[in-house]
């Protein structure tokens, strides 16, 4: 009742929604977060992505090489069949690498987010206390979560939130997010064919 600003939550999204120049907040660490945060941040948004735990972020390609390289090697429909054997192949190896030897895994990942955040923020911020695939590992198309955390656009803080106060969020740490929006990217309730 505090919070003088607007509480969103992304399934809820305003169409009108004008956020240039505006602090917010980005409550979660999952999917919905990591899209958000660059998507924002390129809207002229000051954004912040507030997370209780990191998740694992893979910086990977936007664009689909794999389907791409089928295309034209094989017509249209065995192309689009022998692309998606791939892709089950390539996400199975690596579910098993995740399991079997999530140091490795942890290795690669860290190594890709390194073109992008120094060690110690990446210690911080994208080291989950899990292995690898225990939760779902989130993709960042061409690292723009990270891109937007270089340039300054965005950045992650992780802690727990005491409270929310008339102007933001504070932290158990005593720290205080301004915001002018908070988004509730907590989870997402499914609805039957799409509402």
């Amino acid at each position: 009742e505090e919070f003088g600003g607007q509480i969103i939550h992304p399934q809820q999204w305003p169409e009108d929604l004008d956020c240039a120049g505006m602090k917010i907040v980005i409550i979660g660490s999952g999917a919905t977060a990591v899209t958000l945060l660059p998507a924002l941040a390129d809207l002229g948004a000051d954004v912040t992505m507030l997370q209780r735990t990191p998740s694992y972020i893979g910086p990977l390609p936007e664009k689909d090489v794999i389907s791409a390289v089928w295309r034209r090697l094989l017509p249209a429909p065995w192309g689009h069949r022998v692309a998606r054997l791939n892709h089950g192949a390539r996400d199975t190896a690596q579910f098993v690498i995740a399991q079997r030897l999530p140091w490795l895994f942890k290795a690669a990942l860290r190594a890709m987010q390194r073109r992008y955040l120094p060690a110690e923020e990446i210690d911080r911020h994208f080291t989950p206390p899990y292995r690898p695939w225990d939760q779902r590992v989130c993709k960042a198309p061409d690292g723009d979560i990270f891109r937007a955390m270089r340039r300054g656009a965005a950045r992650v803080v992780t802690g727990h939130i005491e409270t929310f106060t008339e102007s933001g969020i504070r932290l158990t740490s005593g720290e205080e997010l301004e915001a002018d929006i908070v988004i509730t990217a907590t989870g997402l309730k499914l609805q039957m064919l799409g509402g």
